[in-house]
């Protein structure tokens, strides 16, 4: 016999909001309940009522209560800004491979320029400070699958402390994501990650990010 708790709580685990809101007490269970009654009997072969579904959603809450929080605030050390900034896509290729090992030397890129590749199984993506675009399409000789201008670098340090921390990007992705920003490309290292955003965004993004800092140095 297939058991109610443990449909319930994949139910639950799948829907982001309805996680949120168990866990932080204030779902409406017995509205939830109706909601998943169908499927909740659909998984196990059998009829259960609202009172179970109510039970076991309360017993879901104490368990997720024990859990770390999915968001949590990550102590930002500091912020960093590059702007404006192209992005470059080309095929990836064994020609365009080879151009890839003296373009950073060619383009004469300095310490205060941004400049990252990204090599996918079909792709290579580059973003730069714009005035080096010029150079890249030089070197390479061979015309970019897509070109976006206007981009640029919001640059979100944090300690070593955070390695082993689940959910450190996630938590950090909330901030943006709940202020309906489009992150165009996410670039990170070891103790930094870099949002990629549209130039119209990147006000509003270093002030949420500034927010986060603030919070999370007092």
């Amino acid at each position: 016999m297939i058991k109610i708790q443990p449909i319930v709580r994949e139910i639950v685990k799948k829907e982001f909001e309805a996680y949120l809101a168990l866990t932080n007490g204030y779902m409406n269970m017995s509205s939830y309940a109706y909601r998943i009654k169908p499927k909740v009997e659909e998984l196990t072969k059998k009829q259960v009522t609202i009172t179970s579904l109510v039970v076991s959603l309360s017993r879901l809450r104490k368990e997720f209560k024990k859990a770390k929080p999915l968001i949590h605030d990550v102590h930002i050390t500091n912020i960093t800004t590059k702007l404006p900034l192209t992005e470059l896509a080309y095929d990836n290729s064994p020609a365009l491979n080879r151009e890839l090992e003296s373009l950073q030397k060619n383009i004469s890129a300095s310490h205060e320029d941004f400049f990252t590749v990204t090599k996918g199984l079909t792709e290579v993506d580059i973003i730069c400070s714009s005035s080096l675009e010029k150079k890249v399409l030089k070197h390479f000789k061979i015309k970019p699958k897509i070109i976006n201008h206007n981009f640029a670098a919001v640059g979100v340090a944090y300690g070593p402390e955070v390695f082993g921390t689940p959910n450190v990007f996630f938590s950090l992705l909330s901030v943006t994501s709940r202020a309906r920003i489009n992150i165009e490309e996410l670039v990170s290292t070891p103790t930094e990650l870099v949002f990629i955003v549209a130039e119209k965004d990147f006000a509003q993004t270093v002030a949420l990010f500034s927010e986060l800092h603030r919070q999370t140095n007092q």
